[in-house]
């Protein structure tokens, strides 16, 4: 059997295991209103602010992965609801990177996110050194070589959300989550600048 885990909802606490496996077991759509209430607000912030789709989008998509969370959660299990909620994230990702795939418009793209001020003043110190679609493709090529961890830690530090928040959703320890973020940060932005310095020497 599963180890018991705790769900914060408000001040109530929800037995993870007997709230959702067994809610969605004995009646799916009890199942789905719960898990929308746990989990909807969260992925429309992350949409609209790190994807920067629209509430139409947000919501449509969000409703897809909150069905398809409920149709295959038997097949998996679960240890707490940190790995739940990762697991959530997984397909909410994917369905975003579908939509951008399937769309293809011009003025969307795949454009992730900027992740943080100090990433894109690293990588901006010559305005005309490449175009900001460029840049753009350049940061989402790199995002997507990282872990879904690593990913998903970027782009919720730089939506702002603590530490002890993003622990929930990457099961890592949230002490370690400042030091894997610098890192990380890092990595990313040295890895821009090399390849506008590439950029640059290849045009001249």
């Amino acid at each position: 059997m599963l180890p018991v885990c705790v769900i914060l909802l408000n001040t109530c606490q929800l037995n993870f295991k007997k709230e959702i496996f067994q809610v969605i077991q004995s009646n799916k759509e009890k199942g789905i209103e719960l898990l929308f209430e746990l989990y909807s607000q969260k992925l429309n912030n992350y949409a609209i602010y790190n994807w920067k789709v629209n509430e139409d989008v947000s919501w449509d998509l969000i409703y897809k992965t909150i069905y398809k969370v409920a149709e295959t959660i038997n097949l998996y299990e679960f240890e707490n609801e940190q790995k739940f909620g990762s697991f959530i994230f997984k397909i909410f990702i994917n369905y975003l990177r579908n939509h951008f795939r399937d769309t293809k418009t011009a003025n969307q793209g795949v454009e992730e996110v900027e992740l943080s001020n100090q990433i894109i003043n690293g990588y901006q110190h010559e305005e005309q050194a490449i175009s900001p679609n460029e840049k753009l493709k350049s940061l989402q090529l790199e995002l997507d070589l990282l872990e879904d961890w690593q990913r998903i830690l970027l782009l919720l530090r730089s939506q702002g959300m603590t530490y002890k928040e993003i622990s929930r959703y990457v099961d890592k320890p949230e002490e370690q989550l400042k030091v894997y973020y610098a890192r990380l940060k890092e990595q990313l932005t040295n890895k821009l600048i090399n390849k506008q310095t590439k950029f640059k020497r290849n045009a001249k």
